[in-house]
Order: structure tokens, then sequence, then C-alpha cells
């Protein structure tokens, strides 16, 4: 079957064309350790200084403050668990700030530090998927300790104000780590004016290789590694660098910054058809911001009470178009969304939740047909689900 419709960028992007030619030669004839010292290496490591001033062009900071890491799971691993080890060293507050609607990546390493005894406080969400500046600020009662929140969430499409929730949580002196793995290709980042301490990004996010991410660190902000080995980044990040993963994440990152604004316009305009068309559909119910200037560009998220999500992206995977469900089926047994599941809908309804997410390759006709297809399984697996509720 030819899968001639993808709508699920928020999950993954194709790799443009000119970071695959790119990172051809460094799988070819320019394979150095960029740990070595002669030609070979000396040529790698010129190509991994150069991905890093792309990276530090892309989110306005310096070079020195970028460090390469296998994914964004790595990075926010080492933001809240290098910092939590600086925190232990040095006998300070054990009190981590996040929210209900974190990334799995993120709500891990929270779980794993509230059962060495942190104290974890989860913010809650309106019904949109916001939290306040207010709220933080409550909850870090002048306390310096650490905080994490994602900028943008995947799920939902709810944009935070980053630039409130940071200045509330440096009144605390509070650490704070934000997951903009969303935000990279479609926003602007501009880290000299955000005083975050630690960001992560995911390179195939924004149509770079997979295998890639970043972790920003500020000057002065402290973590310790959690993984140990060679000299590497700096010795927070230790191992041999992804060479060809780096070129291609550089060149990836060159190519969001020049394109930036077109590329929201272009999404903000698929969005558009997404929401009006989809809207309309009779039972559909959309999750998340309704003021498209506060989700993410290309974004929209709905639930469709009485069906499950996963029944919805299984049927239009048959006809050809690849979304995306937050609810997650093991052995079986179909799970709610937990971000869904946060903005207060039932447990039933969190398993009707779909995501559809436009990239820079699709077009207005890919929005439409996708529309098209989509009304149509609703439609019918509405009226079985009424059927079946009646016998």
């Amino acid at each position: 079957m030819n899968r001639s419709i993808y709508l699920d960028n928020s999950a993954t992007t194709q790799v443009r064309q000119e970071v695959r030619e790119a990172m051809q030669p460094y799988l070819d004839e320019k394979w150095g350790n960029p740990s070595s010292v002669h030609y070979y290496g000396r040529q790698a490591r010129q190509a991994v200084d150069e991905a890093r001033q792309s990276i530090a062009a892309l989110l306005s900071c310096e070079e020195d403050e970028i460090y390469f890491t296998p994914c964004a799971t790595y990075s926010n691993n080492t933001a809240l668990l290098g910092r939590a080890r600086f925190v232990l060293a040095n006998d300070r507050s054990k009190r981590l700030v996040t929210s209900q609607i974190e990334h799995p990546s993120c709500i891990g390493p929270a779980r794993h530090l509230e059962s060495a005894g942190w104290q974890v406080e989860y913010l809650s969400v309106d019904r949109e998927g916001f939290f306040c500046a207010q709220a933080l600020k409550k909850a870090l009662n002048n306390q310096a300790g650490m905080v994490s929140l994602m900028w943008a969430n995947n799920e939902i499409g709810c944009v935070q104000d980053m630039s409130a929730l940071v200045e509330a949580a440096k009144e605390s002196g509070a650490f704070f780590h934000t997951d903009a793995v969303q935000i990279a290709g479609k926003l602007p980042i501009n880290l000299q004016k955000l005083p975050v301490d630690t960001l992560s990004l995911s390179g195939h996010k924004f149509y770079g290789p997979k295998g890639i991410g970043v972790l920003f660190v500020r000057r002065g902000s402290n973590l310790m590694p959690i993984m140990f080995g060679g000299g590497q980044e700096k010795g927070l990040l230790p191992g041999t660098e992804s060479l060809p993963n780096i070129v291609g994440l550089g060149v990836a990152a060159k190519h969001a910054l020049a394109d930036l604004e077109l590329t929201k316009q272009n999404l903000r305009r698929l969005q558009n058809i997404l929401k009006e068309k989809l809207s309309a559909i009779e039972g559909l119910r959309p999750t998340g911001p309704q003021d498209d200037e506060r989700r993410l560009p290309g974004h929209f998220s709905f639930i469709v009470p009485g069906v499950e999500g996963e029944s919805i992206v299984l049927q239009a995977d048959l006809r050809g178009l690849c979304v995306s469900s937050a609810s997650a089926c093991h052995k079986g047994i179909v799970q709610p969304s937990h971000v869904v599941s946060a903005l207060g809908f039932t447990e039933q309804e969190a398993k009707g939740s779909v995501r559809i997410s436009a990239g820079c390759f699709n077009t207005e006709a890919d929005c439409e047909n996708a529309c098209n297809i989509l009304s149509t399984i609703i439609t019918s697996l509405s009226r079985q689900a009424t059927n079946a509720s009646l016998r």
C-alpha cells in the first residue's frame, strides 16, 4: 500500500535531502574519529565544530553551551539527573516541580528522583493544557530547587508562556529545564532573552536524522555527569561522537533557521484547513488550545467520545493516511493518554484521542484528503459505537 499522506510529524519528520547529502561523505571518505589528532580526526573535528555553530545560531546562544547527545531522552535525563547529582553533592533543596503533561523522558527521571526521597510536585493544567506562573510560584514557595516544564506539548499542541514561567522560577532562585523538542523549526528560540538553564532538542523532529539530540547548558549552570567514560562533550556526555548524525543535525539546523518564518506561515495555513474541516464532523471534540496562536503550527488534536483513537489510526492507515493516537495499546488493552486525562476528560474519552501534525513537505491537498478520509472513518465508527450501546 502506498502511504500517500503522512501527517504524523510530531512523532518524526522526513530527513531533508540536503541533510542526507551532507551526511554521506562522513559515511564514506570522511569517517575519522573527532578525538584523533591526525588528518582524518581533524577533518571530523572541524565538521563537529561547524555543526555546533549552526545549532548555536538556531538557539541564539554560545557554541560552548551546546552538547551533542544520542537523543532528547538522553538530554532530558542528563539535565535532570545531572543537576540532581550536583544538588546532592552541595546539600541543596531536593525539590522538583514539573507537570502532569510532561513527556515520559522527563516524567521518568522525576519518578526516579521521587523514589530516591525527592519531593516532586506535578503542576495541574487547565482544560487547554496550560499552567500559570502563579501556580509555579506557589509550588516553589520561595525555596530554591529544580523546575522542569516542557515548552510545547506533543499530544495537544499547547505552547506555554515560557518567559513568564522562567521569570517566576528565577524569582525563587530555581534551576530551570525545558523540553523544547516540539519547538525547533516551528517557532523562534532565543536563549539570549530566555534565561533557562538547560534545554533539550531532538534532530529527527526538524528534518534531521534519528539518533542525535542536543542539550543546551547555560554557562554557569552546574551539572554532573550521569555516564562515565571518555572526555567527549567536556566529560558530560562521554562516548565517540556520532559524526554523520552531528553533521546532518547541523545542516537541519541551518535550514530550520533560514526557513523559520516561511515554515510557520505554511504550517498555520495547513492547520487552518485541518481545524475548519475536522471541527465540523459531528461528535468530534478538539483538544488543546482554542487559540491557534497558542498551539504548535500545523498541529490539531481531538477526541471522539465512544471511539478509540487506535481504531481511527488503524482505519486511516488502511487508507494510506498516517496519523497518531495519544492513547497507547499494551497487550491488547488501550491505555488512556496521561496528557488528555490531565485536561479533565474521563478515561473513556481520553482513549479516543487523535493527533494530526503537518510538516513542511505536506500540501493543502494532503490535508483536504486527510480530512475526507477521517470524516468517513469517524462517522462510521461513531455509528457502530451508537448501535452497540443500544443493544
